[in-house]
């Protein structure tokens, strides 16, 4: 789902060198003004020995999220090394859609253009600007008008102009950004009142070009845009990613509430049922039994934990590995809880793992495990 090349030749002069040097009859296949390299490797070796890249280093795991579901199946593992980003601060979600509407107009050159929504942009740096923000920026839209726009308007002001000289900051379209990144990404995509259906079946027909536009983004995604417009517009990708930042705002909005609040005796009613086994069941009993409130099904970021247990400022995720997970326990669950467990002792949590099996056989020994940690005693094992 990456951007494809861009040939500097046309199908007619491809022909005529292959003819030329006696290509025609066996390497067809070998047309660079329709094939990449990739096209043609993959062509010439067995499905099973394509190698999928899983692991993704750069991006906080609420901006890849969306692209890891939308277009890659979920099989990313995000594995960013948190303490490298360059966040704003650390009340500052890494994914925020600021609204703005606007009015979309065609340019002379074609394409699309909001110079509403491109003030809003610069708006956003000044704003980083007197947060004396270090890190790279860069601003991209589907829209070369609206690129140039953003530049400019931009360098034309006298007190942003040096500025953003020194932040390494770029304004271009999704094609110059391929294979670059920075600190924070805007997304200018220029969806508003007065958008031509040209531009929209351009949008509609090039998913890559924003997979590759929002994933630029390092620490931080800010898309300044209309954001109604988007979600009710009829380019699919767009629409689900305006949801997307919207539910994130909602998540962050009503995560705050009473960490030791008591649920009582018996599992509570969580979202997803289905993903609960009876033994998360008999050992969230067990442990209120004992005195400890413990908050099945916690969301945080883009994991749910089995239980959070909350103890002033220390936490602990308790996870309890079922028996169809116990079988298909591989290489590659293997490393997903390991980043996974990276990523929450990054957050401060502690993190604490029983099979089935040792709950069904030794609840006593799994349960005083917890209350060691309760206790500030650090457990065996």
């Amino acid at each position: 789902m990456q951007l494809r090349h861009i040939s500097t030749i046309s199908e007619q002069q491809d022909q005529q060198l292959l003819s030329k040097h006696n290509l025609i009859d066996n390497y067809m296949g070998w047309t660079y003004s329709k094939k990449s390299l990739f096209d043609l490797a993959s062509s010439l070796c067995r499905s099973e020995d394509i190698v999928f890249l899983r692991d993704h280093h750069r991006s906080h795991g609420d901006i890849i999220e969306f692209s890891n579901k939308r277009f890659y199946e979920g099989q990313l593992r995000v594995a960013t090394n948190y303490d490298r980003l360059r966040r704003i601060n650390n009340t500052e979600p890494a994914v925020r859609w600021i609204n703005i509407k606007g009015k979309s107009i065609r340019p002379s050159t074609g394409g699309a253009v909001n110079e509403i929504e491109a003030n809003a942009v610069v708006d956003e740096i000044k704003r980083l600007q007197r947060q004396n923000y270090r890190g790279s920026i860069g601003v991209v839209s589907p829209f070369r008008a609206q690129a140039n726009l953003i530049e400019e308007i931009a360098y034309n002001d006298p007190l942003l102009n040096n500025w953003i000289t020194g932040v390494d900051f770029l304004a271009d379209t999704v094609h110059i950004f391929q294979g670059d990144e920075r600190d924070i990404m805007f997304f200018s995509p220029v969806v508003s009142a007065g958008i031509s259906r040209g531009a929209i079946s351009f949008l509609k027909n090039t998913p890559n070009l924003f997979n590759v536009a929002i994933t630029r983004a390092r620490a931080a995604l800010i898309v300044v845009g209309d954001q109604h417009a988007a979600i009710n517009c009829d380019i699919s990708y767009l629409s689900q990613f305006a949801s997307y930042a919207e539910s994130l705002k909602h998540n962050q909005e009503h995560t705050l509430f009473n960490c030791n609040q008591d649920l009582g005796p018996r599992y509570p009613i969580v979202a997803n049922p289905e993903q609960v086994s009876e033994w998360e069941h008999i050992f969230y009993e067990a442990l209120y039994n004992t005195g400890i409130r413990a908050i099945p099904q916690y969301s945080i970021e883009k994991y749910t934990l089995d239980f959070a247990i909350f103890d002033g400022d220390r936490r602990l995720n308790i996870e309890i590995d079922g028996e169809r997970y116990h079988r298909n326990w591989d290489g590659e669950l293997c490393r997903r809880d390991q980043i996974r467990n990276q990523r929450l002792i990054e957050l401060g949590w502690d993190v604490m793992r029983f099979w089935v099996y040792q709950v069904r056989d030794s609840l006593d020994y799994c349960i005083d495990r917890v209350k060691l940690w309760k206790n500030k005693t650090k457990p065996q094992g």
